[in-house]
């Protein structure tokens, strides 16, 4: 797998992610960042090659890879069982993510770095999401330091639900306001589609539907916006109470 950018590269070597080797572009001004990458790659004796500018444009899968990419193992992907045994060895309340679908990259990308940034320990996709390098890099990073785990929408309520955490659902027909909502405690949040709305089946799996207030005309937010909001509420609240 590649991880294009300075950035990603950078926070893939501080997650400790396993490196087959570096390329950085021929005669590229070193700054301090990529000081900082080159220092950390030799200092995990990961094998850097120098690539003319067109090379590497011509390898790069996001078209931005600012003059560094990374070529990397894939790591092995954990269980909802699994992260949950983490999170309770770590002595954590569950705080987690589902994005039940996620048509445009920077959109996954974009709810990944969100819930990192909250301290969120896990981000759910279905089954057949891979990350690619584009959400690597729309996450800025941020997916080399939280879990991903793909597993089918209702398998994972249930499982949540064996484990006592709560499965809250985003969406604009959500009984609840999010602010009036009790977002305390262990959460499974399900984040809908960017065209499509949480189902009625999915409505009636989850404990609790919330939405989230409009005064304007558009009656929609973007996915990952939508996600932020209501990650952020729950932060809010844990860190009033």
């Amino acid at each position: 797998m590649q991880i294009e950018g300075r950035n990603p590269v950078l926070e893939s070597l501080l997650s400790k992610r396993e490196f087959s080797f570096l390329k950085i572009q021929k005669g590229i001004k070193i700054d301090v960042k990529l000081k900082r990458i080159l220092d950390l790659a030799r200092s995990k004796r990961i094998r850097i090659e120098e690539m003319d500018r067109k090379k590497l444009d011509k390898m790069s899968e996001t078209g931005s890879h600012q003059g560094v990419i990374g070529i990397v193992r894939e790591r092995k992907t954990k269980t909802f069982s699994e992260l949950i045994k983490l999170i309770d060895e770590r002595k954590e309340t569950p705080f987690l993510v589902y994005v039940r679908e996620a048509l445009y990259e920077f959109n996954l990308g974009a709810v990944i770095r969100t819930a990192e940034c909250a301290g969120m320990q896990g981000v759910i996709v279905p089954p057949n999401r891979d990350i690619t390098p584009q959400i690597v890099r729309a996450s800025m990073g941020a997916s080399e330091h939280i879990q991903i785990v793909k597993g089918s929408l209702f398998q994972i309520i249930k499982e949540a639900k064996e484990y006592a955490i709560r499965v809250i659902g985003i969406e604009l027909s959500g009984e609840k306001n999010v602010y009036e909502a009790d977002l305390t405690g262990p959460i499974l949040f399900v984040v809908g589609g960017e065209d499509k709305s949480l189902s009625t089946e999915v409505g009636k799996k989850v404990d609790e539907v919330v939405k989230i207030p409009m005064r304007g005309k558009v009656n929609s937010l973007n996915m990952s916006v939508a996600a932020a909001v209501v990650i952020y509420e729950k932060l809010r609240q844990e860190i009033s109470s």
